[in-house]
């Protein structure tokens, strides 16, 4: 795979076996360079088996923010508009666009919708904030939390029946959504993720057994003669 500088995903070579250390030393760098920061968790390197290396880290496309912040952008023009705008009337006598017990109702129902999307951007700030998810030539790590990081591997069986969707911005802006079928419980919809096509080919080369050029099935599959 040819590596791309893009944030916040993180690439090296294929053929490349340094020591995660070494690995991350030299990702910190470049990203230093650039002005980001790793979404690899220090504490991973950790986790890596002998002979594995990080491949890839993407997180939560930063649009899930947008929404919200527009529809605040609304209520608070909408606001605007039914609190401070006035009627001009024959005469030159002005008179307000709501009156009587509509403004406080306006009132009320605006502050209603602020506060619904103010929670809905908190919970989004949350989920771009806490989920992160790792690459490497041998496992796919999904990284939650933000005060409290719970680190899960990915079970290849998920891995390789994922489903990739993507709407309309999503291959606009490069982003989209993985499903995976996963029977313990664990969450397995990863909605909204940057390099959504880099991050599913990534799931299916760990679940196949691919590492570069090598095409080596996993041990728990039946090889037939």
């Amino acid at each position: 795979m040819e590596p791309r500088d893009i944030r916040p995903a993180i690439r090296v070579q294929d053929g490349d076996t340094a020591p995660f250390d070494a690995v991350g030393a030299a990702l910190d760098r470049r990203q230093a360079q650039l002005g980001v920061v790793s979404s690899v968790p220090p504490k991973l390197a950790k986790m890596l088996l002998p002979g594995e290396h990080v491949r890839f880290g993407t997180e939560v496309h930063p649009i899930v923010l947008l929404p919200p912040i527009v529809m605040m952008v609304v209520v608070l023009a909408g606001l605007e508009i039914a609190l401070g705008w006035t009627i001009r009337h024959p005469g030159g006598l002005h008179s307000a666009l709501l009156t009587g017990w509509e403004r406080p109702a306006a009132f009320g129902v605006g502050i209603a919708l602020l506060a619904a999307s103010g929670g809905l951007l908190i919970k989004r700030a949350l989920r771009f904030a806490g989920l992160r998810i790792v690459a490497t030539n041998r496992r796919i790590f999904a990284i939650r939390g933000v005060i409290i990081r719970r680190i899960t591997p990915l079970g290849n069986t998920a891995l390789a029946a994922s489903t990739l969707s993507q709407g309309l911005l999503g291959r606009m802006f490069g982003y989209g959504s993985i499903e995976l079928p996963l029977a313990d419980g664990t969450p397995g919809s990863f909605r909204d993720m940057r390099d959504a096509l880099q991050l599913y080919r990534e799931f299916q080369a760990v679940a196949n057994g691919v590492d570069g050029d090598t095409w080596t099935p996993a041990v728990r599959q039946t090889i037939i003669p």
